[in-house]
């Protein structure tokens, strides 16, 4: 039987190299995926929240029940690969205000079929930032919760990438230095620079030269096949993009025949 490092390994060399539909809440749900994902190595469902005492209240919680959530994955996991069962990889998107509603509902994507559960460790949810979660626990105040979090995830039989956004703190070193010591299958960064409106591939450039070995994940403002090679030569592993998708269905398909030369 393979071991888990193994299956990391099989699955890095399958997907590097090639372009993911990032995930947008509200948005990227199983339907939104299939219809998005020509042209990608891996498409991302959600964010989805995990928080049982708000389900049926808020929209995109989970269903607390796990067999019903198991079932509720299924059925998202089958529209995003289509009828033919495509190989696509799909990727949960997954935000939670408590550790055990987080590791629950990604054993519940395993039993699913999905392949990877992505802790989103960078968003704006206002509740959750309330709470200290999302972006917020990257703060030094914060980061002993993260770090047990990452810790509990990384001993699930499943991959896990953890997502940042570049910028909330100026200096992410204390924070991947531990981190990457836990057993992860990689790092997923926003780096959106608002203020170019560009990726900032200075960024990857510098994070890929102290960090060779992680696999790295980024998103945000990619905007054509250039932006994508640019980030890829700068050592990104994966490229994503969310917003375009939008409105132009074809649009990654587009960026991914621009960078094959067709």
């Amino acid at each position: 039987m393979m071991s888990g490092r193994d299956r990391f390994r099989e699955l890095r060399n399958r997907l590097r190299g090639g372009l993911f539909l990032s995930s947008m809440m509200g948005i990227t749900n199983g339907m939104f995926c299939r219809s998005r994902g020509k042209g990608c190595s891996m498409v991302q469902l959600g964010a989805y929240l995990a928080e049982p005492p708000a389900y049926g209240k808020l929209r995109d919680v989970l269903p607390p029940d796990p067999e019903e959530c198991v079932d509720f994955f299924r059925r998202e996991c089958t529209e995003a690969r289509g009828e033919s069962e495509s190989e696509i990889v799909v990727c949960l998107n997954l935000a939670t205000p408590r550790l055990e509603w987080g590791l629950e509902a990604a054993m519940c994507f395993h039993r699913a079929g999905g392949d990877i559960v992505e802790l989103n460790v960078h968003g704006g949810y206002e509740r959750y930032l309330k709470l200290g979660k999302l972006r917020a626990m990257v703060l030094p105040e914060n980061r002993t919760e993260l770090f047990r979090w990452v810790e509990a995830f990384s001993r699930l039989d499943v991959p896990i990438i953890v997502k940042f956004r570049m910028g909330v703190i100026p200096d992410y070193t204390p924070v991947l230095d531990r981190i990457t010591e836990y057993d992860i299958f990689g790092v997923h960064f926003n780096i959106r620079d608002n203020q170019t409106k560009r990726p900032n591939i200075n960024f990857v450039r510098e994070l890929k030269g102290r960090y060779p070995d992680m696999f790295l994940l980024v998103s945000g403002y990619v905007r054509s096949a250039a932006d994508a090679e640019g980030l890829l030569n700068a050592g990104a592993d994966m490229v994503g993009i969310a917003e375009p998708t939008i409105r132009e269905p074809n649009y990654i398909h587009k960026i991914a025949q621009g960078l094959k030369g067709v």
